[in-house]
């Protein structure tokens, strides 16, 4: 996915938000979200092949949320192009509380409506989690003070993209999930001066 949201014409730097490489297969229908976890191996080797991919953008400064599955690719780019990676938890994937590391069917069977999640932003969350609204707070924090005139190559989280990308072209929260892109992804916002 290379997409580019919608925000200034006049724009002289840009951010590319990543979505980090495939975790481990145990994960799959975990509620992992702010866990730090293992990317599987394959997700290690994509690594190899994305950063010379991302490399060739130049970006001037690279970020990361500081769990280790988007530190390694922030790193391996960083070392290709001789930057100091730098990370912010701000951009850390959404917290879901109590939920994290339990099975999604397991979550549903006890009857608790995930849906709730995008239906009520402002004030639903998982036991101990944040609200939607929350994570897009903080991300959007993040995002107003980014240098306006750096190349910023940002590796992330699905839920932090979607909601800066939906966000930024006026899309309601329950059109966020469709926004995620896959791992390894990227969506270009150039930034506005």
């Amino acid at each position: 996915m290379n997409n580019t949201a919608p925000t200034s014409i006049e724009a002289d730097g840009w951010l590319l938000m990543v979505r980090h490489t495939d975790v481990h297969d145990n994960l799959r229908g975990v509620c992992y979200g702010a866990s730090d976890v293992e990317l599987s191996p394959e997700g290690i080797a994509h690594i190899e092949t994305l950063k010379l991919d991302l490399a060739v953008l130049q970006p001037t400064h690279v970020v990361h949320s500081g769990l280790s599955r988007t530190r390694q690719l922030a790193e391996a780019v960083a070392l290709k192009l001789n930057l100091q990676p730098n990370y912010d938890p701000r951009i850390t994937e959404f917290n879901f509380g109590e939920w994290e590391l339990r099975r999604w069917e397991e979550i549903h069977a006890e009857g608790h409506d995930i849906a709730r999640l995008i239906h009520e932003p402002a004030t639903f969350s998982g036991p101990g989690g944040e609200t939607l609204h929350a994570m897009r707070d903080r991300v959007l924090a993040w995002y107003g003070e980014l240098p306006k005139h750096a190349r910023i190559l940002a590796v992330s989280h699905g839920g932090p993209i979607s909601v800066l990308v939906g966000t930024l072209a006026d899309a309601p929260p329950h059109a966020w999930p469709t926004l995620v892109p896959a791992c390894g992804e990227h969506i270009r916002i150039d930034l506005p001066r």
